[in-house]
């Protein structure tokens, strides 16, 4: 009889895996199909239930994994508590970082839809505030709300609350505002 390449306890750890795999395979394939059939029994839209669908069929092949990595002899603790610890450091980091990048983007927005301008009366009647458009940064709208007093809206709140504008006298666009306070760059000095 010839030998294998491998002994007999890597060979069933092959074909444990092997099988692992398969059936990983065909629930990943087969939920598409039962969850898309649910959705139109339920009457509900294909895409309502697609974040449904991709988390369960990830999910799947992430427990493949994990039951490999396990027949292989890696410590399911201490993989479980690694990934534990990266998607705990990226939920931080998203928390963290979305609200600038919200009012990053919002400022684009506002640019593009301009939905005022500097120098019109804007009032945002939930939070109380009221005052004229005297400048737009990239993350904050500046009000005058009174001869020494100026407020800080966040560009975002434009896209999450009512807000009323009164046209202005005199203003200016909010995408030549912000080219106006762009910095420029120094002017290059003579000998």
């Amino acid at each position: 009889m010839p030998s294998l390449p491998f002994d007999r306890e890597t060979a069933v750890r092959l074909a444990e895996s092997a099988a692992i795999l398969a059936v990983a395979l065909v629930l990943f394939i087969g939920l598409r199909g039962r969850i898309l059939v649910f959705a139109q029994w339920a009457g509900l839209p294909r895409l309502a239930l697609a974040p449904v669908r991709l988390t369960l069929r990830y999910a799947v092949l992430a427990g493949a994994g994990l039951l490999i990595l396990g027949r292989w002899g890696f410590e399911l603790g201490t993989l479980l508590a690694f990934l534990g610890t990266i998607l705990g450091l990226v939920a931080i980091g998203f928390v963290a970082v979305w609200s600038v990048l919200s009012n990053f983007l919002c400022t684009f927005v506002l640019v593009v839809f301009k939905p005022f301008s500097v120098g019109d009366e804007i009032e945002i009647p939930a939070d109380h505030v009221k005052g004229r458009v005297v400048d737009l940064s990239l993350i904050f709208t500046t009000l005058q709300v009174s001869e020494d007093e100026t407020v800080l809206v966040p560009n975002n709140v434009y896209f999450q609350r009512v807000f009323k504008r009164r046209v202005g006298r005199h203003t200016v666009a909010l995408g030549e505002q912000l080219r106006q306070t762009a910095p420029h760059p120094p002017e290059p000095t003579r000998p």
